[in-house]
């Protein structure tokens, strides 16, 4: 069966689809190629909405209408079914913050740094401090110059294993 051309008057065949409207959107009228490029060229799918509607459409828009929220607000424990309580001790895995003991405080206080200082500040403190306190370069001081040199140069080990492991346990 032909369809015809649902423009006024027109008895061509309408072949070409287009909404009923923005609301019943798998809802088709069907035109003739002529009636249908008419169409296209006045078709608004934004038409009639207001600005913050505008805005909400864009929004979903961008996560090809899902529903999301920021980034670290959602519970994920609470909305995954777990029968193996797989997610039950998070705290233990790999995700989990630095534990921080109190060798590798007491590291940072040595280092005269605090935690959330980036790994090449870390390097860059350590080499002033070890140039600092080298044996060599304190020959008066040779004795406590070697004892501070050599807990600095382990203070600096225990820091730089902090940033290679997620989880540090020193003792």
């Amino acid at each position: 069966m032909k369809k015809i051309c649902e423009f006024l008057n027109c008895k061509q065949e309408g072949i070409y689809p287009a909404p009923r409207s923005r609301k019943d959107i798998n809802s088709y009228k069907y035109y003739c190629i002529e009636h249908i490029r008419d169409f296209n060229k006045s078709w608004n799918f934004f038409e009639g909405l207001t600005e913050e509607e505008f805005e909400n459409e864009i929004r979903k828009s961008t996560t090809w209408d899902r529903p999301s929220w920021k980034f670290g607000t959602s519970n994920f424990n609470k909305k995954i079914k777990d029968p193996f309580n797989f997610f039950n001790d998070i705290e233990d895995t790999k995700f989990s913050k630095k534990k921080v003991n109190s060798k590798l405080l007491s590291s940072w206080k040595l280092l005269e740094l605090n935690p959330t200082t980036n790994i090449e500040e870390v390097k860059k403190k350590y080499k002033s401090l070890a140039k600092k306190w080298h044996p060599d370069k304190n020959l008066k001081l040779k004795d406590n110059a070697s004892d501070m040199f050599v807990k600095i140069t382990n203070a600096y080990k225990v820091i730089i294993k902090s940033f290679k492991s997620p989880s540090i346990d020193i003792n």
